[in-house]
């Protein structure tokens, strides 16, 4: 057995460790780290280790493969590894002009067509702390086109802690810092020093737990007239990239739209999905003639 480690002395990350660890974070979130990242997995996993007393990351590696590791506290030292390394960077109406079209194009058109009846779904996967469900939920009300609609925003995220957030809806100043003042006097209460979403907003949003890389995610619902996926693939190896992208594509009705982050595109990746113009934006789209959700 190892000796306890002296209090301030931490780890560093061996070139060995760095390429284990970069694979299984990989296999079981689909972030991807490069070695002129690895300080990043250092910085954030060092704490971690201190508080293990292990003396080096080839011991963390160890401790997390051991076949002895009860299965739950493995799940658990996971899920901890990945709120360590999750990125939250988000405020509401991120990539504002998006959102425009989609107020002033997508919700209008689909309120004329009725594709799926009086049925609205719209998905953001990797929602984080939820700014980015809210904002659509916002610009739906803002539409005013869909009263006695059934109306279905769903956030995602593998995060507990964010979606802790996201469900309390109770955000500090740094969140507005992209948010019309109408908007936030309409559709925000203040607490002290903080703003809650209103009820009439909330009520429109369900969040669930979800990991993009393992799930099934039939269990999300859909099928979906947009989803939401922006800044996230950024993180992810093209490997990862492809199954995660037909994944979407399952879960979007035939004719629906996946908008991506302004850095993001789909132009090394084989995808059922066709590039669109939709009024100014380039988004990818589901065509029509497809089978039903699941059939691929």
């Amino acid at each position: 057995m190892t000796s306890p480690l002296p209090p301030a002395e931490a780890p560093a990350l061996t070139e060995d460790a760095f390429f284990l660890l970069r694979d299984l974070i990989e296999a079981h979130f689909g972030l991807r780290y490069e070695t002129d990242t690895a300080y990043l997995l250092e910085r954030r996993l060092q704490p971690r280790l201190l508080t293990l007393q292990l003396r080096s990351f080839l011991d963390y590696y160890d401790y997390l493969k051991n076949p002895a590791l009860p299965e739950i506290d493995r799940i658990r030292e996971l899920e901890d590894i990945y709120e360590r390394l999750a990125t939250r960077e988000t405020y509401f109406f991120r990539e504002s002009y998006q959102l425009d079209v989609l107020r002033e194009i997508l919700l209008p058109q689909l309120h004329s067509e009725q594709p799926r009846g009086k049925r609205l779904a719209l998905w953001s996967a990797g929602c984080a702390t939820g700014e980015e469900v809210y904002s659509l939920a916002i610009q739906v009300l803002e539409s005013g086109l869909f009263d006695g609609w059934q109306v279905q925003i769903i956030g995602t995220d593998l995060s507990r802690t964010a979606l802790d957030v996201a469900q309390r809806g109770v955000y500090g100043p740094s969140s507005f810092r992209q948010t019309e003042a109408r908007l936030h006097q309409r559709y925000f209460r203040p607490l002290t020093g903080r703003w809650e979403v209103l009820p009439e907003v909330k009520r429109m949003c369900t969040f669930l737990r979800s990991n993009l890389i393992r799930d099934d995610f039939s269990i999300i619902g859909g099928p979906f007239d947009a989803v939401f996926c922006r800044n996230v693939l950024i993180y992810f190896s093209r490997q990862q990239r492809v199954p995660l992208i037909a994944k979407i594509s399952d879960r979007l009705s035939p004719g629906g739209y996946l908008f991506l982050g302004h850095s993001e595109s789909l132009l090394d990746v084989s995808t059922p999905l066709q590039l669109s113009h939709l009024g100014r934006e380039m988004v990818y789209r589901r065509p029509l003639a497809t089978g039903p959700i699941g059939s691929r």
